[in-house]
């Protein structure tokens, strides 16, 4: 999913997507996307039980180059969860000036 796929529907008010960001709780601090909630990629498997199936998990990471958000979509689908990828992380959400969030 692109950024402005996913900025566009979440001003539509969408309670389709369901936003992971699989950074860091360090990183998380720093920035995020707003309404994305924190499960570092090593917890994962650990949280399987809480996230919705009726959604579409949106799994995001740094930037282009990160692969946290690509094993996590991928251990996502495996266990049947609707599941996409941001493209280019929050790096390329924060290069088109969309809304982030910080940690106070």
């Amino acid at each position: 999913m692109t950024p402005h796929s996913l900025k566009a529907r979440l001003e539509k008010g969408s309670k389709d997507y369901y936003i992971i960001d699989v950074r860091s709780p360090e990183s998380y601090a720093q920035s995020h996307l707003p309404t994305s909630i924190n499960i570092p990629l090593a917890e994962l498997a650990g949280k399987l039980a809480t996230l919705p199936k009726d959604k579409t998990i949106v799994a995001y990471c740094g930037n282009i180059n990160c692969g946290l958000a690509p094993k996590a979509a991928l251990e996502l689908a495996q266990k049947g969860f609707k599941v996409m990828e941001l493209f280019g992380g929050i790096a390329t959400w924060q290069e088109y000036g969309f809304p982030i969030e910080k940690k106070s």
